[in-house]
């Protein structure tokens, strides 16, 4: 059952009791019903927390393609930590993609985009089917699982370790468990126990990718070897090496991991669905997108900076002010979809900002949803008889309020 700590909803007129339920526990269970309340009454706030909130689509775009917002902000955030100084964590979050500003964002971007065109990633689709058909070939004998741990986690981790070059799968269930601890250090209210994870993390990722640094020449043609090439001709320095390894493993797990299982559950949840994704498995395309749309794994963007006196939807944001945008709100836009509410895999107005919008959309965005795509499809054409024991699973609490998944989702598969 769902944990009865998170609020079920809030019914009021006051924006700054939104933002809280939002923000602050109890979290709501169903945190899109309080979006599309503050998006009605003020789809762009300034909250007594010192941020402004966007809540609508256009003004949630508006903070991803402004060239007029910053995202550099963030690493001044983590370098404010009184903590930064020792903290390994701290330190290397300030030199990942997500949290840089051109020119060194777009330094580090172009070295990486050859990777993760649509027509680089679909060379991936053999492996990432074969893996899923294994792990499909597990919960059948089990007669059923555990959505989260028997099969969503596995998917991301494996397929970015194979483009980095290929990693044995002790190394990869060993990156799955360093991924779990580092993003503590970025969660909203980062207690010390939580720090000393995330820095043991840290120093275990950066230990891990030395290692296979030294076993790379820069010769190859795959991730490694480019970044490992790179950094000898000075184009990347070794902190930007390891942080860009790390990052592409961590930030591939968590969002697609919550994305195949969130996605698998929210189907189950629809049988009208269901029966249009069994009658045709071609749209598990569509409904991919369409799960990003209605569940996406990110419902909070980090905060950006205006650098200079901007316009985000119908408001003016001063200079210095800071913005962030509820994509749990914009996925739910009826200015922007037809039926926002409903859930339908044949839509015709998709598309969403759930893996973010302009020079810092998801560089793993082909990928995430090549590996939903192929989830989405491949269980529902092996698993004809599917039941969800628990329907209201419980809640990741420690990614909340940034991302949204579920601790587990347990199902029943019968023959």
């Amino acid at each position: 059952m769902a944990d009865v700590s998170f609020a079920a909803g809030i019914d009021t007129d006051d924006p700054e009791a939104l933002v809280s339920a939002l923000m602050a526990p109890p979290f709501a269970y169903d945190p899109y019903r309080v979006a599309s309340r503050l998006r009605e009454l003020a789809p762009m706030f300034r909250s007594e927390m010192g941020f402004w909130f966007a809540s609508d689509f256009a003004s949630c775009q508006d903070v991803f393609r402004s060239q007029d917002v910053g995202q550099g902000l963030n690493t001044a955030r983590l370098e404010q930590d009184p903590r930064f100084a020792t903290s390994e964590s701290l330190q290397m979050f300030g030199r990942m993609l997500p949290f840089m500003d051109p020119p060194d964002h777009t330094r580090l971007r172009q070295l990486l985009n050859p990777f993760f065109t649509p027509k680089a990633i679909g060379e991936s689709r053999p492996y990432t089917q074969a893996l899923v058909d294994r792990l499909l070939d597990d919960m059948e004998a089990k007669g059923g699982g555990d959505l989260v741990a028997d099969f969503a986690e596995h998917i991301p981790v494996a397929v970015v370790c194979q483009l980095l070059g290929g990693m044995g799968d002790n190394d990869q269930g060993q990156c799955r468990a360093w991924s779990e601890m580092l993003v503590e250090a970025v969660h909203p209210v980062c207690t010390e126990e939580m720090m000393e994870h995330a820095d043991a993390a840290a120093r275990d990722f950066s230990d891990y990718f030395r290692s296979l640094v030294a076993q790379h020449d820069g010769k190859g043609d795959d991730v490694m070897n480019t970044l490992v090439r790179a950094h000898s001709e000075g184009r990347v320095d070794e902190d930007e090496l390891l942080a860009t390894a790390t990052t592409l493993v961590g930030a591939a797990y968590h969002n697609t991991r919550n994305h195949i299982a969130t996605g698998i559950f929210t189907v189950l949840q629809h049988p009208g669905e269901l029966a249009k994704l069994r009658a045709d498995p071609s749209l598990a395309r569509v409904a991919t997108e369409e799960v990003l749309r209605y569940e996406p794994p990110v419902q909070l963007t980090l905060p950006r900076l205006a650098l200079v006196d901007t316009r985000i939807g119908d408001v003016e944001v001063p200079a210095g002010e800071q913005v962030c945008g509820f994509l749990n709100g914009a996925g739910r836009d009826p200015t922007r979809y037809e039926r926002p509410d409903e859930f339908d895999i044949t839509r015709t107005d998709g598309g969403s900002l759930a893996l973010a919008y302009g020079i810092h959309v998801c560089i793993g965005a082909a990928m995430a949803r090549m590996e939903g795509e192929i989830a989405l499809r491949s269980f529902f054409t092996r698993f004809a008889d599917v039941d969800l024991v628990d329907r209201e699973p419980v809640l990741d609490e420690p990614g909340l309020p940034s991302t949204r998944g579920f601790k587990r989702i347990e199902v029943e598969i019968r023959a």
